[in-house]
């Protein structure tokens, strides 16, 4: 599948995404920000706003716990894992097609997240639950969804191809760790994390199609180079074994 000398295609083998799987992802993404979206607009939220008072409102005992480390999933330490996580695969697999393929699904969750803000125009926990404890600087903007959670996702899994399953597994935890994180923080409520993880899926899943799709066709063209280029001229020894 590699090319030799090649800056954008893999020096390794990837795991090209199936189509059907990845497009199961990407729909089962599109559902849960559909359900999660419906229920803000029809106002079934007396048991979001209940989650959030048991994962905030946590015993002092487990805060000295959490707290640090919900310190190494704040914006600035999301960059951090985010930019090993690229330099790691970069350097792996001595090729571009990672970075544009976090590229890409960072962006489109990023997009697809703040349109959905400006439309639900949901106001911040803390804003409005008496008692939200808030353990960050204020968050600017509205809560649903999580951007930090679609982004955060949707980049872990559009790496998946390029990286051990051991690894790879590693930054699904990680994800899900941001979107809890946003709401022992104080700035997100569960359903504004499940958005954010339907908007991250979605972006991921679709974003493995693309790659897929391009993973093949790059398959199929150095064995059809190969195919082309033939078995090469080989010399046979002569009767009298002479060349």
């Amino acid at each position: 599948m590699s090319r030799p000398g090649s800056w954008w295609w893999p020096s390794r083998p990837a795991r090209a995404p199936r189509a059907p799987a990845a497009g199961l992802l990407a729909g089962l993404g599109a559902v849960l920000f559909g359900v999660s979206a419906l229920l803000i607009t029809t106002g079934a939220i007396s048991g979001d706003a209940s989650l959030f008072r048991i994962l905030n409102q946590v015993p002092a005992a487990a805060v000295s716990v959490l707290t640090p480390l919900s310190r190494l999933l704040l914006p600035a330490g999301i960059i951090v894992v985010v930019v090993l996580a690229v330099v790691y695969v970069v350097v792996r697999n001595r090729s571009a097609l990672p970075v544009a393929a976090g590229a890409v699904a960072a962006g489109t969750a990023w997009a697809l997240a703040h349109v959905a803000k400006a439309i639900a125009d949901r106001s911040r926990p803390y804003q409005v639950i008496v008692g939200a404890v808030l353990r960050q600087q204020p968050a600017h903007g509205t809560s649903f969804p999580s951007s930090h959670t679609a982004v955060t996702l949707a980049v872990a899994i559009a790496l998946m191809p390029f990286l051990p399953r051991a690894l790879a597994a590693a930054g699904i935890g990680y994800a899900v760790l941001v979107g809890w994180s946003r709401v022992y923080l104080g700035v997100h409520y569960p359903l504004d994390v499940l958005a954010g993880a339907g908007i991250g899926m979605a972006a991921g899943g679709v974003t493995l199609l693309a790659l897929g799709v391009l993973l093949r066709r790059a398959s199929r063209a150095a064995k059809g180079q190969d195919a082309a280029q033939g078995p090469g001229l080989r010399t046979e020894p002569g009767p009298q074994g002479e060349p």
